[in-house]
C-alpha cells in the first residue's frame, strides 16, 4: 500500500501532466491545428481549421475504467493506475457550429480610400479640399497622367490620409490589371440567324439580343438599313463586335490597334493559335469592335469622317456643353480606348430634346446601354439617335417636324450623368454630327 507521501507525489505529477495537456490544447486551438485527422461520430473527417469548438466524448473510456485493476496499464496514463487512456477507438469527436452571427471567414478591414465619380466642374484641388489630403497624393494614388484635366464621369479613389496613398495605389493597379485581363479574353464567337418579322428594326432587334446596334451593322450587309424586309435573315453574334476581312499585309497587332482591342481577345474569339498568321480575305471577328466609317489619323487618333451622304441643316437637339466628342476617347467606365459614335451634350434632367430634322420615329423605347432612346429616320435615308432620355414623348410610326420636342434629357442606361447622347448615321455608319449641325 503506497504511503501518503508517495501518493501525494503521484497526484502532483498527474495534475502537472493534465495541466500540460490543457495548455497544449489551448495553444493548438489558437493556431488552428486543433485535433487534426480525427473523424466525427458519422465517420466524416473533422476540419481542423473550422470555427467553433470540438467536443471530445470519453464516456466509453471512463465507463470501462470502473473496476479496472490497479496494475492494468491499459487504462493508465504513465504510472497513474486509475486514470483512463484516450485511445482512438474510445474518442468521439464532434464539431460544434459557431454561435449565430459568427463568421468562419475573417472580416476584411475597411478600405482606406473612398471611391468617387468626378462631377461637372470638379478639379483635383476641389477633391483634395474635400477629402483633406494633398492633390499630389490623389494624383499619385490614381497615377493621373494629366491631373489638371479630369473628365466628368471619371472614377477616382481618394486616400483617407497621406499614409494610405500606397495602399490606394495598389488597389487602383489591381483593378486595372483585372480589367486588362478581362479585356484580353473573349468567348468563342458564334452566330444566331434571326428571321425578320413585320415591324422589326435594327434597333429593336439589337435590344432583343442585348447588343450594341453597331454589332448588327458589323455583322450584316444592308442595301437600306432603315427598311428590313420581313422574312429576310440577319446574322446575330453572341457578343458585341464586328466581322472584318483582313487585307494583304495586315497583322493581328495592326487590327487590334485599329479597333482599340487586345490581340489576345481576337485570338480567343476566333480560336487562333499564338503566332498564327492571318489569311487575307478570311472573315475575322473583332470582339468589342465597332464599324469605322472614317479615315484614320495618326495612331488612330483624330478620326475624320468620310462623306457618305448629303444630309445637312440639322439643328442642335439640346443646348449644352459637349462633354465627350465624336471619335476616339477613354471610356469613363473603365478607361479603355473606345470609339465614341456620337456627341454627349451636357444638359439638366427634364430639358426638352428636339428633333434635329423632320422624320419618322422608327424606334422608341429602351435600348440596352443607350437607355430610353428615340431613333428618327429622315427623308434622305439618314437616321438620328437620341439616348439616355428620362422620358419619351413620341410613338413608333409618328412623324415629327424639325424642332419638335420628342423626349426629355435624362441619365438612363450606361450613363455617368444627365446628358443627351446624339448620333447621326448615314448608311448605318456613324458620322460626326458637328460636321452637319448648324
Amino acid at each position: 500500500m503506497p504511503t501518503p507521501r508517495r501518493l501525494g507525489f503521484w497526484v502532483f505529477l498527474a495534475i502537472g501532466a493534465l495541466a500540460s495537456v490543457v495548455l497544449v490544447a489551448a495553444a493548438s486551438r489558437r493556431s488552428g491545428a486543433y485535433w487534426a485527422d480525427f473523424r466525427d461520430a458519422s465517420g466524416e473527417w473533422v476540419n481542423p481549421n473550422a470555427s467553433g469548438f470540438l467536443v471530445v466524448d470519453v464516456t466509453g473510456s471512463l465507463s470501462s475504467a470502473k473496476g479496472a485493476r490497479s496494475g492494468d496499464q491499459r487504462f493508465g496514463i504513465g504510472p497513474v493506475p486509475w486514470a483512463p487512456s484516450l485511445e482512438e477507438e474510445d474518442l468521439v469527436i464532434q464539431e460544434v457550429p459557431p454561435h449565430e452571427g459568427a463568421s468562419a471567414e475573417p472580416t476584411p478591414p475597411p478600405p482606406v480610400w473612398t471611391e468617387i465619380t468626378v462631377q461637372e466642374g470638379e478639379t483635383l484641388s476641389n477633391l483634395a479640399a474635400r477629402c483633406g489630403v494633398p492633390a499630389a497624393d490623389i494624383a499619385r494614388a490614381n497615377e493621373l497622367k494629366n491631373p489638371d484635366a479630369l473628365q466628368e464621369g471619371q472614377v477616382l479613389y481618394l486616400p483617407k490620409t497621406s499614409s494610405d496613398v500606397l495602399a490606394t495605389l495598389a488597389h487602383v493597379r489591381r483593378l486595372r490589371h483585372e480589367e486588362e485581363t478581362a479585356r484580353k479574353t473573349a468567348d468563342p464567337v458564334s452566330v444566331t440567324y434571326y428571321v425578320v418579322k413585320e415591324g422589326d428594326t435594327l434597333w429593336s432587334i439589337a435590344n432583343t439580343f442585348n447588343l450594341d446596334v453597331n454589332s448588327l451593322f458589323g455583322a450584316n450587309r444592308f442595301r437600306n438599313v432603315n427598311v428590313l424586309k420581313p422574312g429576310s435573315t440577319l446574322r446575330v453574334p453572341n457578343q458585341d463586335g464586328v466581322f472584318v476581312k483582313p487585307k494583304d499585309g495586315e497583322s493581328l497587332a495592326s487590327l487590334a490597334n485599329q479597333y482599340g482591342v487586345f490581340a489576345e481577345a481576337i485570338r480567343a474569339a476566333n480560336g487562333l493559335e499564338a503566332g498564327e498568321s492571318l489569311k487575307a480575305g478570311a472573315e475575322l471577328f473583332i470582339p468589342g469592335g465597332k464599324p469605322l466609317a472614317f479615315v484614320e489619323g495618326k495612331d488612330g487618333e483624330g478620326a475624320v469622317p468620310r462623306r457618305v451622304g448629303s444630309v445637312r441643316g440639322l439643328i442642335w437637339p439640346v443646348v449644352g456643353r459637349i462633354n465627350s466628342p465624336f471619335g476616339w476617347r477613354r471610356d469613363p467606365f473603365g478607361g479603355r480606348r473606345d470609339f465614341h459614335t456620337g456627341l454627349d451634350i451636357k444638359a439638366p434632367t427634364g430639358r426638352p430634346v428636339l428633333a434635329a430634322a423632320a422624320g419618322q420615329v422608327v424606334y422608341c423605347g429602351w435600348m440596352s446601354g443607350y437607355g430610353k432612346t428615340v431613333v428618327l429616320e429622315h427623308r434622305d435615308g439618314s437616321a438620328s439617335l437620341y439616348a439616355h432620355c428620362s422620358r419619351l414623348d413620341v410613338r413608333v410610326g409618328e412623324r415629327v417636324r424639325q424642332g419638335e420636342a420628342i423626349a426629355r434629357v435624362g441619365n438612363t442606361g450606361r450613363s455617368t450623368g444627365s446628358h443627351l447622347h446624339f448620333e447621326i448615321r448615314i448608311g448605318g455608319s456613324p458620322v460626326n454630327p458637328l460636321k452637319l449641325l448648324r
